[in-house]
């Protein structure tokens, strides 16, 4: 079966081979994947950073030669300008957008995608923790979204892989699936900014994950991308006076 690439700015995944079935997460320009089955109408599809498989509409597959390589995830924010050659047509790049096989000219980077050829203007910059919490302050705000990982809407999981994927880490797409990486932090008061915290339900499974900012404030995406207090019961929301989500582990991935 072929590889596939998207090529829009998003592409919807969904749970079955159905317009009005549920979204599960989304693919962003440049990212790939395995394509598993296909109809008429859609493709199964398993993705290469994280193996998540869902549907994508068939008339959003895109073939991928495979011949360029990924080179840069942008993280210009809310998103920019990539222009493909001979095309009157811009492309907006959200963050976490996969630019392949390119090289710098004049502040311009240029880079190609099945042998078509794109520009745009982008800062090249290795992230350290303190940038990675400001990146990450920027979608404060942004709306709760089931399978969203995009400023216009992202889940809580989906907020964290997006963050990490721009500091250079693929971690799994679920809440539950990153509780399984990383080293153990036992206490909330040894935490630091970039650990990841998560919590479970009534029954005992992870629903829910954050990223620590240090000082006992964690950023998460629940009804929106927000900072709230985390102490050692869990997520405490000042505005509503009570805990909304119950600690269940912490976990550091960056050194």
């Amino acid at each position: 079966m072929p590889k596939g690439i998207c090529l829009l700015s998003v592409i919807p995944m969904r749970a079955e081979a159905a317009s009005k079935s549920e979204m599960v997460s989304q693919l962003l320009f440049g990212e790939t994947y395995e394509v598993i089955a296909q109809n008429d109408n859609w493709v199964h599809i398993k993705t290469h950073a994280d193996n998540y498989e869902a549907w994508i509409s068939a008339n959003q597959f895109e073939i991928w030669d495979e011949v360029n390589t990924p080179y840069l995830v942008s993280a210009n924010f809310p998103y920019i300008n990539a222009q493909k050659i001979n095309d009157t047509n811009p492309l907006r790049l959200l963050p976490g957008s996969i630019l392949h096989q390119g090289n710098f000219e004049n502040d311009v980077l240029n880079f190609q995608i099945n042998q078509h050829a794109y520009q745009t203007n982008i800062a090249k910059a290795e992230l350290s923790i303190p940038t990675l919490i400001e990146f990450a302050k920027q979608f404060l705000g942004s709306p709760y979204l089931w399978g969203g990982r995009t400023l216009f809407g992202m889940d809580c999981s989906g907020f964290t892989q997006l963050i990490y994927k721009v500091a250079g880490i693929q971690i799994p797409r679920d809440a539950y699936q990153q509780a399984t990486i990383g080293e153990d932090v036992s206490f909330v008061n040894e935490t630091q900014a970039g650990d990841l915290a998560f919590f479970d339900n009534a029954e005992g499974r992870i629903t829910h994950v954050g990223m620590m900012l240090g000082k006992g404030e964690i950023i998460h995406a629940s009804g929106m991308v927000r900072i709230d207090v985390l102490d050692s019961y869990g997520i405490f929301n000042e505005k509503l006076g009570t805990h909304t989500h119950k600690l269940r582990l912490i976990k550091r991935l960056l050194n």
